[in-house]
């Protein structure tokens, strides 16, 4: 097949090529139908994962093993492979390939296994289990790699948040962790080390600089938000990168989590190579390889990117990219067929085979052989040495010298009489102004390896002539020790410190230990009964909200409080640690003089503390509380907040109007929930029972709980007449509807059954889902953006108050601020039509089953020993079921999101959606 340059027509695709490059078929789908990973030999032939097209639960891709690992030659050197055999068969899902040192090592979770053809027939006969993971999670991204590094070391991924043993070069770390790792061992199977750890979903590729320096691809290197989610990083030692959350606790840390050096988006970066001095990096979703061209940015990289190699076809999935020995390169494209954990859509196609694609330069010489780096590549050799390497200016020596006094450091006893070699060297660095994050790390990683206490100690004790820096490190190295209550409180006085890095220290300090713990909440205590804006201690407050000493505390703060921004942050705290750990009875006191203060802002966050978890009220509690409830001159917010505090009651005509109003303000969420656990009249019931249908999507099923103890089938009967004449019956999960519609008589419930037959059609058939996406896509007119936009955040669609498109909407789902770029105009309409047909990574719904027999029903938003908290939904607040509660936990079927909203919007209103979302790229 002729090569094309440009922008140019192949296979029935349209291509865009980087210029100076053309772009031709190297292995037709014929040959290879589902190609994944590839590698080259010492002969050049190529070994290719290919897998059967199945999307079976990684379990039973285990247990069945259908997939396997070809290799293929160019036999006429035409540059398109023409000859294959299979090398081994019977393989789980195939992660990653390298042909080393003779045998081609490949990934299928939890194994890594490692295949030999000792007498040459192109079929291994030896087969060994190289490294076993033990872990196999629902996505299989236990595993990604090998990748053979320039240190003769076996380098893998670790994604997912299943633990395993982990083994650190540094002391002080977790012997086990769920984090996502990288890994590396010796070919012979010695030396097993951990050399990277993150917070991320998925670390996924790996590259190496002519310095020597690792590069690590990945997913959700961040929170999604502002169309940030996955990217690059450069994987220096002993760094921490990734989301912040729980799987991170114990791992040592060097202050905030070390940033990304390229942002991609929700681009699902996987196969990568170093090319020359730039980067090529596979975009699963974005159907495209990119090109990175690094520089020295301080002690790291800074990147300039473009695009090397698109698509124009929805189907092309490029997975791999490497270098031929010839120069040339090859892009492997899987094809349609995978849709397992897969943000794009998930009707599969497996007969939609893919291919492998040559770039050759048209020009000029394609690098292949390893440019001369920019520095040294070899560390020194003794701490002399990188002492003198630390004077010089340039930071990435300056960097990589720091990282080899602690390694060398770490290895040689203390002595109580001085500081160990090359540690007053790094202070004296530290101290220095204008260092960079990286220098900052790598100095201060290598005090932690270095373990000199002593020489910390006598810093500590003269933190007042410190520079910045300095103080920073000092409250970094303690926090993460066993620290006297002495030393903690000597260091937390610099909590009213002008530097943010150093009160930012001591926030991560209250997080990690609980001796930093009490002494800050001590020093908090006193500078917010100060009469000043306490804006700059509000991260040092939120983040010791969770200590019951400084929980039980909150109330007298608050009595004492010196001024209204530090009652409203103490406020704004109580209702954090609220949910956590319940109110505290010595709180009701503080928090009642609040609400009959003339403070509207605060009397409506006091009434909001209340009613985020509820206490148990003395009956005069209860009397107080329940005087404000009948006062018209209290702000409105507060008096609804207050029913939901003293739930069950029953509100006074007066009362139900404003809450009845307030359903069609745009805080909907508190008048829900106050209804919603209210002992409401039959006359009030009726009201609702019309006014509902019309309340916010999203409040609808919240409002609905207010019938679940109801039982008159007249009442009954209007309900289901009310929402099947607002078409509002399919938005609401099946779940909702028989927990609320149980205790109504036998004619109601079947009368209900007819009504959302009707209504649905039968949405869980993938037949009629296919037939519904067809008649959408054949029957709608074209959008307008600029109106979507309007839908996008009306009350009616209720986009917006889950998820976020650049400056709209709250992050409560997955961030679409550039889901145009990564979904097709009908991937768009099955995620609206049908959004539990699938789940976006890290927004899977879970079951939590209590021992009790309760049931909890969410997202996860974070797990650890303690227990889990789970977002479960925009209206509702998030919960936390401790450990202690929970029998089991599953995965869940229904989404969080109401489906039907294609039924709810007008074909013009949903038109206009999918073009203001198709737009956002």
């Amino acid at each position: 097949m002729p090569a094309i340059a440009g922008g140019a027509d192949l296979q029935g695709r349209e291509f865009t090529i980087a210029e100076g490059y053309t772009l031709s078929v190297a292995a037709p789908s014929s040959l290879i139908e589902r190609p994944v990973e590839a590698c080259f030999d010492d002969k050049g032939r190529l070994y290719v994962t290919e897998v059967s097209g199945t999307n079976d639960p990684p379990e039973t891709q285990l247990k069945n093993a259908p997939h396997r690992l070809l290799r293929v030659e160019d036999t006429d050197g035409d540059g398109v492979f023409d000859q294959r055999v299979v090398f081994a068969d019977k393989l789980g899902f195939p992660e990653g390939v390298l042909w080393h040192e003779g045998a081609v090592y490949v990934s299928a979770p939890p194994q890594i296994w490692k295949f030999t053809d000792a007498d040459g027939d192109g079929s291994a006969e030896k087969r060994e289990v190289w490294h076993d993971g033990k872990t196999l999670t629902g996505c299989a991204n236990d595993l990604h790699g090998p990748y053979a590094g320039p240190d003769g070391f076996l380098y893998w991924c670790k994604g997912a948040f299943a633990e395993q043993p982990v083994v650190f070069s540094a002391a002080g770390q977790p012997e086990k962790s769920t984090a996502a790792h990288v890994f590396r061992m010796r070919p012979d199977g010695t030396g097993l080390e951990t050399v990277f750890t993150a917070g991320m979903d998925n670390p996924v590729g790996l590259a190496w600089l002519p310095e020597g320096d690792m590069i690590v691809s990945g997913t959700f290197l961040q929170h999604p938000g502002d169309g940030k989610r996955d990217g690059l990083i450069h994987a220096v030692r002993g760094g921490v990168w990734g989301k912040d959350h729980a799987v991170l606790d114990g791992h040592l840390r060097t202050g905030a989590l070390l940033p990304a050096m390229t942002h991609l988006g929700p681009a699902a970066p996987c196969g990568m190579i170093r090319y020359g001095r730039d980067l090529l990096v596979c975009q699963f979703n974005l159907r495209k390889v990119s090109r990175h061209a690094l520089e020295p940015e301080g002690a790291t990289w800074r990147t300039a990117d473009s695009d090397f190699l698109s698509c124009d076809d929805p189907d092309f999935h490029p997975t791999d990219v490497l270098q031929a020995p010839d120069g040339s390169v090859l892009v492997v494209d899987t094809g349609g067929w995978y849709k397992l954990c897969c943000p794009t859509s998930q009707v599969a196609k497996p007969e939609v085979t893919g291919a492998i694609y040559r770039l050759r330069k048209t020009g000029g010489e394609i690098p292949t052989v390893c440019p001369p780096p920019r520095r040294p590549v070899a560390p020194p050799a003794t701490v002399a040495a990188a002492v003198e390497q630390l004077k010089f200016t340039d930071a990435h020596l300056r960097r990589t010298a720091a990282e080899r006094i602690g390694e060398l450091a770490s290895a040689m006893p203390a002595d109580a009489g001085a500081p160990k070699p090359g540690v007053p060297e790094l202070l004296r660095a530290a101290a220095e102004p204008g260092i960079d994050r990286f220098l900052f790390h790598a100095l201060c990683y290598a005090l932690f390896e270095s373990g000199d206490t002593a020489a910390m100690d006598e810093l500590s004790r003269n933190l007042p002539a410190a520079a910045p820096r300095l103080q920073e490190m000092a409250v970094l190295f303690f926090s993460q020790r066993d620290a006297a209550a002495e030393t903690a409180s000597r260091l937390s006085k610099l909590i009213s410190s002008p530097d943010g890095g150093v009160r930012d220290a001591l926030v991560m300090a209250a997080g990690n230990s609980p001796v930093f713990r009490a002494a800050v909440s001590e020093k908090l205590g006193a500078l917010l009964q100060l009469k000043s804006d306490p804006a700059p201690l509000r991260a040092a407050v939120e983040s010791v909200a969770g200590d019951k000493r400084f929980h039980e505390t909150l109330g007298q703060w608050l009595t004492n409080a010196g001024s209204d921004e530090a009652r409203r942050l103490l406020l704004d705290v109580m209702a954090v640690s609220a949910v956590r750990q319940g109110v505290a009875v010595s709180w009701i006191d503080p928090l009642f003089a609040v609400l009959k203060s003339d403070d509207a802002d605060s009397a409506t966050r006091a009434a909001g503390v209340l009613a985020a978890k509820p206490p148990k009220f003395t009956a005069g509690q209860r009397e107080k509380l329940a005087s404000l409830l009948g006062d018209a001159r209290r702000p409105a917010d507060a008096r609804v907040a207050l029913v939901t505090a003293l739930n069950p009651v029953t509100p006074d005509d007066a009362l139900f109007d404003l809450l009845l109003a307030n359903l069609r303000g745009p805080q909907s969420n508190a008048p829900a929930a106050a209804l919603a656990g209210a002992s409401l009249t039959p006359a009030q019931l009726s009201r609702l029972a019309l006014a509902l249908p019309a309340a916010p999507l999203l409040a609808r099923p919240v409002l609905l709980r207010a019938f679940s103890r109801a039982t008159d089938e007249a009442l009954g009967m209007a309900l289901v007449e009310a929402l099947e004449k607002a078409n509002a019956l399919a938005p609401l999960s099946a779940q909702d509807v028989a927990e609320s519609f149980a205790k109504f008589p036998e004619t109601v419930r079947r009368r209900l059954a007819e009504a959302r037959a009707a209504s649905t059609g039968g949405d869980g058939d993938l037949a009629q889902r296919i037939e519904r996406l067809d008649e959408l896509e054949r029957t709608l007119p074209e959008g307008d953006a600029r109106r979507g936009a309007v839908v996008f955040q009306s009350p009616q669609a209720s986009c917006a108050l889950c998820h976020q498109a650049g400056y709209f909407g709250k992050a409560v789902g997955p961030d679409l601020s550039k889901i145009g770029g990564i979904r097709t105009r009908r991937d768009l309409l099955e995620a609206i039509a049908f959004p539990s047909a699938a789940f976006v990574r890290s927004y899977e719904p879970v079951e939590v089953r209590r021992k009790d027999g309760g049931l909890a029903y969410g997202m996860v938003k974070n797990q650890n020993a303690a227990g889990v908290t789970l977002v479960t939904g925009a209206v509702t607040p998030e919960i936390t079921v401790p450990a202690a509660e929970i029998d089991s936990l599953h995965p869940g079927a229904v989404s969080l999101m109401p489906q039907g909203i294609d039924q709810i919007l007008s074909p013009r209103e949903l038109a206009d959606l999918v073009a203001f979302l198709g737009s956002l790229k």
